[in-house]
């Protein structure tokens, strides 16, 4: 069984891409610029997204343009976890597995909802775009993590929802169950070697815990 588990957190642990989906364009409307597609969007998910900043800079501003994420982080503390995670978490916890965030976003920005949804009774170690030199796609948030937690790669989990993500933690040693979302079921993971997919609580655990892994 694997000894500890490294969790994505937009998207992974909360669906916080339609929630920002839903915001860009929202501001966009308002200021009488076309909405983006879900396609386009769909293209930032799980890294820098610098072409969508770029992109909403170019027609709104910087100011209004980071007014977009302010609401956003604002907002997000309402969301819910998602239910195979909680339940997930619940079962780690229990059994004394530590667990670990791996994220692209600031870490700053996450703590709010981070806490709101009192994953601090679960989660220590959170580690951000601002403890790395290189972000998803990149392996280096997902290595920062386990050397943190003290483990070898091999003997962790990872949780992802997203191509970036995935393709971040395999690079990195690990395995990863890949659990998708709105925004990015239609991603094309032919290329990421997970282990498993769209998976529910149950099936994470029995897969990963209770099979007598070595």
């Amino acid at each position: 069984m694997y000894k500890a588990v490294v969790f994505d957190f937009d998207g992974t642990m909360i669906d916080t891409e339609k929630h920002l989906f839903e915001i860009i364009n929202k501001h966009l409307k308002q200021h009488k610029q076309n909405e983006i597609s879900l396609d386009y969007y769909r293209q930032s998910i799980g890294g820098a997204a610098t072409a969508l900043h770029n992109y909403l800079e170019e027609v709104l501003g910087i100011d209004n343009k980071n007014k977009i994420y302010e609401e956003h982080h604002e907002t997000s503390v309402d969301l819910p976890i998602i239910e195979s995670v909680q339940k997930l978490m619940d079962y780690c916890k229990q059994r004394h597995i530590p667990m670990a965030i791996a994220t692209s976003s600031y870490r700053e920005d996450i703590l709010p909802t981070f806490k709101n949804l009192g994953l601090d009774a679960y989660i220590d170690i959170i580690v951000g775009r601002e403890d790395v030199a290189a972000i998803k796609p990149n392996p280096d948030p997902y290595l920062t993590a386990v050397q943190k937690l003290n483990y070898n790669p091999t003997n962790c989990l990872a949780l992802e929802d997203s191509v970036n993500g995935a393709t971040a933690a395999v690079t990195a040693g690990l395995d990863v169950i890949v659990n998708t979302n709105e925004m990015t079921e239609l991603q094309d993971f032919n290329e990421v070697a997970y282990i498993g997919k769209d998976l529910s609580a149950e099936e994470i655990i029995k897969l990963c815990f209770e099979n007598n892994r070595g």
